[in-house]
């Protein structure tokens, strides 16, 4: 019965107050664009209020907590590839935390949903159509674009979410354009996020303490000799290792 309760009334109406507290967010997003856009080519100011926005989500919730280790491995002015794991659509929100100004690499559905899409237009993220070939090209033109503005780009290397919380195999794209541009590679886990948000379905767990860890920069001098494939190989390797420690038992429960 409680069950019941949970999934048919009380996350219909979280999700209500979510949209409703989403319109107002974005009300004011739109003003800060009209603002700034023109002269605030970055569009830094807007990315600092997504942060913002964000990250309200999560201090709303007192039963939320995030748990960020190896921030101290950001350097606040370096031009990154930032890549992590995906687990949930809830890591947007907390990679949000690293309060780093960068561009996602986002798919073109996701660019459609109403308020979330609309924000990543306003922000001039980066669009990637899975479908096609050409689309791949033109998200890496894009991704050179900002990179050489000074805005740092971050994607997922699996390419989708994980359904059981494991680390899946890695698309070549963040390395090749890491090697391409010669900027280092600054690897995030994310741990916990499955938990609240699955890929399938639309239950929010109400207490979970999510677990983020940035890695030490992968420097260009450290992967100059290797090609994208042979560095995609390595980082997914590194990926899987570390997470299957920090989860165990999403990989037993896998091999069983």
């Amino acid at each position: 019965m409680s069950q019941f309760i949970t999934k048919y009334i009380v996350m219909p109406i979280v999700w209500l107050l979510v949209a409703i507290i989403s319109i107002a967010f974005f009300i004011v997003d739109i003003l800060i664009w009209l603002l700034t856009f023109w002269w605030d080519k970055r569009l830094w100011i807007l990315h600092r209020y997504s942060c913002f926005w964000a990250m309200s989500y999560i201090w709303v919730n007192p039963f939320w907590k995030i748990d960020l280790e190896g921030n101290e491995n950001i350097k606040k002015e370096q031009t990154y590839i930032i890549i992590s794991n995906h687990q949930s659509a809830f890591d947007i929100a907390l990679l949000y935390r690293l309060w780093m100004h960068f561009k996602w690499v986002a798919k073109r559905e996701l660019f459609r949903v109403p308020i979330i899409g609309w924000n990543l237009w306003l922000n001039k993220h980066i669009l990637i159509d899975r479908a096609s070939v050409s689309g791949a090209r033109k998200m890496i033109v894009e991704a050179q674009k900002n990179l050489n503005m000074g805005n740092s780009v971050l994607i997922f290397p699996e390419g989708t979410r994980s359904t059981d919380g494991t680390i899946k195999r890695f698309k070549e794209g963040a390395f090749m354009l890491a090697k391409k541009m010669n900027v280092p590679i600054l690897p995030v886990i994310i741990e916990g996020s499955i938990n609240v948000f699955p890929k399938k379905g639309y239950v929010l767990k109400g207490s979970q303490t999510f677990t983020m860890k940035v890695l030490k920069p992968i420097q260009p001098s450290e992967f100059a000799d290797k090609n994208a494939s042979e560095l995609t190989k390595e980082m997914n390797k590194m990926y899987f290792e570390l997470h299957s420690k920090m989860a165990p038992n999403y990989y037993t429960s896998s091999q069983n």
